[in-house]
């Protein structure tokens, strides 16, 4: 897909040809015939760049050198620009360009595109200026859209321009990636779903088995609705379409609701709840984000403890903000699972949790969006033995709010 051009229409692109017919300075004159050339609307191989220069710049005597007004106005343009003589020496280059290239401005001007760029792959651009522009890698892993175009006259014999598509082409990673996640994680419970149904459809004559067969596919089913709901909240979250209602909540209610709802989870497992007080403690937030948060951080820590664990839930001053933190006596989270886990769908090591349980992969990206919508941070600190999982909210006084 050709990427879309940053100068806007037609009709500034009149405008600009019509200011270069009359004969405006020099500065100006290399403005309007980029603009032109990145607008599409003219070729770049019949511009005469001789004369976009002052008197004892780009086609005076010596090395060319751009005034300090072209540069500006090139400055704005947010493709990157280079200029390049016969033998490849970078004459200019914008902000812009050396931003994609990683390297700085001054260290580009008066070298070989080469030493410029450190990058082989916009040489073989060059040799192929009159063929199509290309897609590459440059730099610190951008990927640009790079077009070279020859220049017949003066001492500039090539312009190269520089797309940055990098944030597009995540934004599309990103898309694939999660239609290929959502699609794997809904065929396994529709997939088991399906065969517990065509069971039943058969006939299973033992009272006991089709009953146990009756509860695997409701669970399935429930599975699946999470699944759905899951990605609808985070979804709402994500577009910031969801309102939250940010007022002072008291800490030790979030620690005790929260407890108190997880508790027949933690009972079917043979896992104890444990709390400190957080006596006074006052926090800036939404109370039922907050509770969903200490809830998918409980629920994660009770399928990862095992028969006769234990998770623990406390609060604590730091500075300005109030710390959570949730720990469980299971086997830990492994270092190049810690900035993952909160990553949609992402599970880790199934193998790790007690009876290989695992939830959606969505509990904590939909904590982390929460949490970074009131203000705060999480993150997976160093517990031995267990996980734990912390997360920051804006500390409030409490006597300000009596």
């Amino acid at each position: 897909m050709t990427p879309l051009r940053t100068i806007p229409g037609l009709a500034l692109l009149a405008v600009l040809a019509i200011a270069a017919v009359l004969a405006l300075p020099d500065w100006l004159a290399v403005f309007v015939v980029v603009a032109l050339v990145l607008g599409g609307a003219l070729p770049l191989e019949r511009v005469k760049l001789a004369q976009l220069a002052t008197p004892d710049g780009l086609a005076g005597a010596g090395r060319p050198s751009p005034s300090s007004e072209a540069l500006a106005i090139l400055d704005l343009l947010a493709e990157g620009v280079l200029l390049l003589g016969e033998d490849q020496t970078v004459f200019a280059a914008n902000q812009a360009a050396a931003n994609i290239l990683g390297r700085p401005r001054v260290a580009m001007v008066g070298v070989s595109l080469i030493r410029a760029s450190r990058d082989h792959e916009l040489l073989q651009v060059l040799r192929e200026a009159a063929g199509e522009p290309r897609e590459l890698t440059v730099g610190d892993g951008r990927i640009v859209y790079a077009t070279a175009a020859r220049v017949h006259e003066g001492r500039i014999r090539t312009v190269l321009t520089l797309q940055d598509l990098t944030s597009l082409r995540r934004a599309e990673r990103a898309r694939q990636d999660l239609v290929a996640n959502v699609s794997h994680e809904l065929r396994t419970p529709i997939a088991a779903a399906f065969a517990l149904a065509e069971t039943l459809e058969s006939g299973v004559e033992d009272q006991a088995q089709r009953e146990r067969f009756h509860r695997q596919l409701t669970g399935e089913i429930d599975r699946l609705a999470r699944i759905v709901d899951r990605l609808l909240r985070l979804s709402r979250i994500e577009s910031r379409s969801e309102e939250f209602h940010v007022e002072p909540v008291e800490v030790d209610s979030l620690l005790a609701e929260s407890l108190q709802r997880l508790a027949p989870v933690a009972e079917r497992r043979s896992v104890r709840l444990e709390s400190a007080p957080a006596t006074g403690l006052v926090v800036r937030a939404d109370r039922e984000r907050v509770l969903e948060v200490l809830s998918n951080l409980i629920d994660n820590a009770i399928r990862h403890s095992p028969a006769d664990g234990a998770v623990s839930l406390s609060a604590d001053v730091e500075g300005n903000l109030v710390r959570f933190t949730v720990r469980d006596s299971g086997p830990g989270i492994l270092p190049q699972d810690r900035l993952r886990v909160f990553e949609r769908f992402y599970t880790g090591d199934r193998s790790r949790a007690p009876d290989g349980a695992s939830g959606t992969g969505l509990g904590l990206a939909i904590a982390r969006h929460i949490v970074s919508r009131l203000g705060g941070e999480i993150w997976v600190a160093d517990g031995t033995p267990g996980a734990m999982l912390c997360f920051t909210l804006p500390r409030m006084d409490a006597a300000a709010t009596a």
